[in-house]
């Protein structure tokens, strides 16, 4: 029987994939060792359980879902994992998405390609064109350039799209906030809702950003701003604490 290294269930969920109602599934690894990563504790340890549980544990919910999310970690480190439980979900009338940090392009476009995911949360971290400040953030080389392969695949193959940037003062604020914007245009990707999130500093392990490098939801809003006047996206929302998720631009 297959096995998957697992992280942990939400049986229920309205924040995670707006307008449904979630199951999220965390699967454990990450080939990146984010400087923020408030999920840090499923980095590295192994969990394994039987796919056979997971799928009863989706059979409890069948019936008060409308999704299930994969999130980690990294969900495209087991991609045999992933298109095990998106078979078995798609099969009950349920959609799939996956949450990820764009580092396996190719398995990204593979599992696109076999029609089995409905939407791609896609973390942009950072510029795309700064491998510089990539590298700095998630302390592995080269990941820009895997991220915008990711980005081409997902428009690529059409499947609905959410692109997500976590922010933080002195490490990712406006001037970073706009270039990402045009960079997203200039993929063709303004048809895609952004997401601007707020980065909260007590959930960053060892606490090494300062909690003053926190946006408040009014700063937040002034950088939805910047990056809906910088390109032409279709949806701008912004995430905080405390308002939870709001569209503040859409059109």
């Amino acid at each position: 029987m297959a096995a998957v290294n697992f992280g942990g269930v939400v049986p229920f969920s309205t924040i995670d994939w707006r307008g449904k109602a979630s199951m999220v599934i965390f699967l454990r690894g990450c080939p990146l060792r984010c400087i923020y990563c408030h999920n840090y504790k499923l980095l590295e340890d192994q969990n394994y359980v039987e796919l056979e549980e997971l799928k009863a544990e989706i059979l409890k919910n069948v019936g008060f879902i409308d999704a299930v999310v994969l999130s980690g970690g990294e969900p495209f480190m087991q991609p045999h994992a992933i298109e095990a439980i998106a078979q078995f979900v798609k099969k009950r009338s349920l959609f799939v998405a996956v949450q990820t940090n764009g580092f396996y392009p190719a398995l990204v476009e593979t599992l696109l390609k076999k029609n089995l995911i409905d939407k791609i949360f896609l973390d942009i971290k950072a510029p795309l064109s700064d491998e510089t400040l990539y590298e700095k953030l998630t302390k592995v080389a080269g990941v820009a350039e895997r991220v915008r392969n990711t980005l081409a695949a997902c428009i690529l193959a059409g499947v609905d799209l959410e692109l997500v940037t976590t922010v933080f003062k002195n490490l990712v604020g406006a001037e970073e906030v706009k270039r990402i914007a045009k960079e997203l245009e200039e993929a063709g990707a303004a048809n895609c809702s952004y997401v601007i999130q707020q980065g909260r500093p007590e959930l960053v392990p060892g606490r090494v950003i300062a909690e003053d490098d926190e946006f408040s939801r009014e700063e937040l809003n002034e950088l939805a701003a910047f990056a809906h006047h910088t390109a032409d996206l279709k949806e701008v929302r912004i995430r905080t604490r405390e308002a939870g998720e709001e569209v503040i631009y859409s059109g």
